[in-house]
């Protein structure tokens, strides 16, 4: 279900944060090593069905399901001049970008830096530096490195209608620098974005695929709006499995 909840809006500043966001796994504890020990994420919450993380201003939980999985595609904030040290400090086999041996890309026209890579599950995963959030602070430590989940890739048939019924039911608003393309656009801002992605076409900088996926998020687009929530299956018209993974999903969570 597509839910509003209910708040007062008010989108005269646009400020969006995702702060919840449910992802699936059926690796589970390979899923707890990786991101509790790789990459020293503290465990908020866990059960037998579900892993909490919290990821600065985000709570990423994913929940083990016995059914196949596509992989997701995220980015974390981190402060701009601390990328590299990123990339020392957790030694991860980074994607090569833009050029032989060179692992972080640059986007002029965002004023963003990023780096790739894997996580077990196969989601690709980057951490994102952004010329234009104040992060920078000399007192920073490591609990503080990541600032929060700004972007979750969203997979669907139709990238202009997916792009519609974020903005209308929404009030997501178009990424001010982000071109429409058939097959990509990006909605929100530097501190939370969606990256709608047609089906099967490559994320930015990399040669992987988009694939349809199940995600459920918590957001808002500004910081006196109300939360809402986004249940990724119904930005598309699901197929047979979609629809046997989200009433297994469905088991889990009631």
């Amino acid at each position: 279900m597509l839910i509003a909840l209910p708040g007062s809006v008010a989108f005269n500043r646009l400020f969006m944060k995702l702060l919840e966001i449910n992802l699936y796994t059926n690796d589970l504890a390979g899923t707890r090593a990786f991101y509790s020990r790789e990459l020293s994420l503290p465990i908020v919450s866990e059960s037998p069905l579900h892993l909490s993380f919290q990821v600065g201003w985000t709570r990423l939980t994913f929940y083990s399901v016995n059914l196949p999985i596509a992989p997701y595609h995220f980015g974390i904030n981190v402060p701009y001049s601390l990328l590299e040290e990123c990339t020392y400090y957790f030694a991860f086999d980074y994607l090569q970008l833009q050029a032989p041996g060179q692992i972080i890309a640059e986007f002029p026209v965002f004023r963003t830096r990023a780096c790739y890579f894997y996580d077990n599950n196969g989601n690709l995963i980057k951490f994102v530096s952004r010329a234009d959030l104040p992060l920078d602070d000399p007192n920073l430590t490591l609990a503080d490195l990541f600032q929060g989940i700004c972007e979750l890739g969203i997979s669907t048939l139709n990238v202009a209608q997916t792009t519609s019924q974020l903005l209308q039911q929404f009030g997501i608003r178009q990424h001010p620098n982000a071109k429409p393309s058939p097959d990509l656009n990006m909605l929100g801002d530097d501190n939370g974005l969606f990256i709608v992605s047609r089906l099967n076409s490559s994320w930015p900088f990399t040669q992987v695929k988009a694939k349809l996926s199940y995600s459920y998020t918590v957001f808002h687009t500004d910081t006196n709006a109300r939360l809402q929530v986004i249940n990724s299956h119904e930005l598309y018209k699901p197929q047979q499995e979609d629809i046997r993974l989200h009433q297994s999903i469905e088991s889990i969570l009631s």
